[in-house]
């Protein structure tokens, strides 16, 4: 009802009520359907464990992936047989121990070869002959397998239930009750009714009667109050992309409406303000002292509300069935705080993630890049094998945008702006970046979060050659697709395992947490405290921490130590008690170390230690944070250091 052509075109195409007969139930079976389908409703609750489906075979692939880096980073191929049935707890729980006997520098005993076999399941002997750091790279392995085997396992369970239970057919059977009550309740409503042909005066002058014979109105939000008369107030105002709706139309749709439902999400593009609007809004707001939240320039109609009204009620919208699991994963752990449930499946027919790297050099001119033209026109679409697939072109700029669209002319592919392509999808996506240097338009979050969620099936990031040392949205992006392509750019510094890490860290406050004492240093604790609550922020959501993380797990290699610096290296006392890390790449970004005033002096064995440490991590281009137990400011400092990385 928006636009007058829209009005012309209802009254001139304006339909009698079609006939509902059809519709219509006795009380006694709407009575029975609705009874029926309340007991549906109430079952398919209690079998709701899609969303547990879905996570585990996120964290099956997860865990996989990682497994394959942990073997092709593995410099010695042990084997130690277990019995079947041995499980992750149990492998956690002896690391656990042969970490704990060789930081002791105990030995095993005798007894031990009759304790471990009924405790942990070992079969064979010669494992107890090993040096600690083989026997628990061999319990590592052996933990993976017996991970993924638990994790397939309660996969196939959950997938038999809802089989069993038919899950799918009783879902679509009440939808299908749903719909008959729904088509009912239209045919008491309207059956028998005359509805009236309405003239373009009408609109206004018989507002109420339209609303009974048309009670949905589709309006942008800027000609809703123009639609009907101006007395009219509708029961609900569902207003769709709000992160795009300028503020001043927003509240015009919202004038009219008794009843408000917001949907959009912040984290895509919001609506495009003129340098003039904003100007001008400038000025106002330097002018009268009106709050920020106010801000036409700056705020969306959804950003605005969410400052104003922080406790009004939200529903996260978590389900997301659109793009390939590994695509939409990034934008779930980049953007999302891994909120999402990801019920889309896994498309084998393509690789799902790619990078295409130009050679080094200044392509980029006045935001065009010719260069990245030719890659895709001469390798990305015949390499991809892309000549008849569903394909879209996005890039942050009209020029590039312009140069692409005159090379596709005539074609089924599109190319189009990032912003214009929000609410849009193509099975494949190659994202343009343009830049030769990405700047911060091309960084954008919301932006990157846009371009890579347009991917159904595949995503192809294609960015210059050129080497950079920032640390940004789109070099997160460059190093999950390696980390997940296996094309790993291999650096001196190990990739994390977080998944193994994890665990072990999980387990081993599990058995200490029967101790009296759950830590040995009470500043640890307080830092770890300290280190989770700047992480929590939106700006570091993509760090993650892990404490007392082994050192001789950090390298592949030792070339650039000393003898007596590879010796410290290598030893198995040899930790950082905090290391941060970017969860996308899984590369280490931080070393933070906690230093006592007496037992760090620098004059102390310590203290020499302490300085080793700091000439390795620096050979290594690890950056090192140390925080002293008689110092202040630590949040100030950790802030800045994770804004250096």
């Amino acid at each position: 009802m928006g636009s007058l052509q829209n009005k012309k075109a209802f009254i001139e195409n304006q339909a009698e009520l079609p006939d509902l007969s059809e519709y219509q139930l006795t009380d006694e079976k709407r009575l029975i359907l609705s009874e029926s389908n309340s007991l549906l409703f109430a079952e398919l609750s209690e079998k709701l464990e899609e969303n547990e489906l879905a996570h585990l075979r996120l964290e099956i692939d997860a865990l996989k992936t990682e497994y394959e880096h942990f073997t092709n980073s593995t410099a010695t191929f042990l084997e130690a047989r277990f019995r079947k049935n041995t499980n992750s707890h149990q492998l956690l729980s002896l690391w656990i121990k042969l970490e704990d006997y060789e930081n002791a520098n105990k030995k095993l005993k005798w007894w031990h070869q009759l304790i471990f076999p009924l405790k942990y399941r070992i079969k064979d002997k010669y494992f107890y002959e090993l040096t600690y750091h083989e026997m628990i790279q061999i319990v590592q392995e052996k933990y993976y397998q017996v991970k993924i085997t638990e994790l397939e396992s309660r996969k196939s369970s959950i997938e038999k239930a809802l089989h069993d239970f038919s899950f799918t057919e009783k879902m679509k059977e009440y939808t299908r009750v749903s719909m008959l009550l729904f088509k009912n309740f239209l045919y008491k409503k309207y059956q028998g009714i005359q509805r009236l042909v309405y003239s373009e005066s009408d609109f206004r002058l018989k507002s109420q009667q339209f609303i009974i014979d048309y009670p949905v109105i589709l309006s942008t939000t800027y000609s809703l109050t123009r639609s009907l008369s101006k007395e009219i107030m509708y029961d609900f105002v569902i207003v769709d992309e709000s992160s795009q709706v300028n503020l001043a139309s927003g509240v015009l749709s919202l004038s009219c409406a008794k009843r408000a439902v917001v949907v959009g999400d912040l984290k895509q593009l919001p609506n495009v303000v003129e340098k003039e609007m904003v100007i001008k809004t400038d000025q106002l707001f330097a002018e009268y002292q009106i709050p920020e939240s106010y801000r036409y320039s700056t705020q969306s109609l959804l950003s605005s509300l969410s400052e104003l009204f922080p406790e009004i009620p939200k529903t996260l919208l978590r389900e997301h069935y659109r793009c390939h699991p590994r695509i939409i994963d990034f934008c779930n752990r980049k953007f999302y705080n891994d909120q999402l449930i990801i019920l889309s499946e896994n498309n084998e027919e393509r690789e799902p993630l790619l990078v295409y790297r130009t050679v080094a050099g200044s392509h980029a001119r006045e935001r065009e890049n010719q260069r990245q033209i030719d890659v895709i026109t001469q390798e990305i679409i015949p390499q991809q094998m892309l000549e008849n697939a569903n394909l879209g072109i996005v890039t942050p700029y009209r020029n590039q945008t312009t140069a692409l669209q005159s090379v596709f002319e005539n074609t089924d592919i599109k190319a189009d702006t990032v912003d214009k392509f929000q609410g849009r999808e193509n099975d494949v996506i190659i994202l343009s970046t343009v830049d030769n240097e990405i700047s911060d338009f091309t960084d954008n979050a919301n932006r990157l979060n846009v371009a890579v969620s347009r991917a159904k099936d595949q995503l192809i990031l294609l960015v210059n050659g050129n080497e950079t040392q920032k640390d940004n949205n789109i070099s997160d992006l460059i190093r999950y697709i390696e980390y997940n392509n296996f094309t790993v750019v291999h650096s001196e510094i190990y990739s994390v395992f977080d998944y193994l890490y994890k665990g072990y860290e999980e387990q081993r406050r599990l058995l200490l947490s029967k101790q009296k004492n759950t830590s040995v240093f009470d500043s640890e604790n307080l830092m770890l405290l300290l280190i989770k609550q700047v992480l929590s922020e939106q700006e570091f959501s993509k760090y993650d921490v892990m404490i007392h993380f082994p050192f001789r797990s950090l390298f592949t290699d030792y070339d650039k130590l000393s003898d007596e610096e590879k010796r410290y290296a290598q030893h198995h006392a040899t930790h950082l008690d905090f290391l941060i890390y970017n969860r996308l790449g899984k590369n280490p970004v931080l070393a933070i170390e906690v230093d006592g005033y007496e037992y760090h002096k620098t004059e102390s064995r310590h203290g020499e230690r302490d300085a080793m440490k700091n000439q390795i991590l620096e050979k290594y281009k690890l950056p090192l944070l140390r925080f002293s137990t008689t110092g202040s400011g630590e949040k100030e400092k950790l802030i800045s250091a994770l804004k250096m990385v």
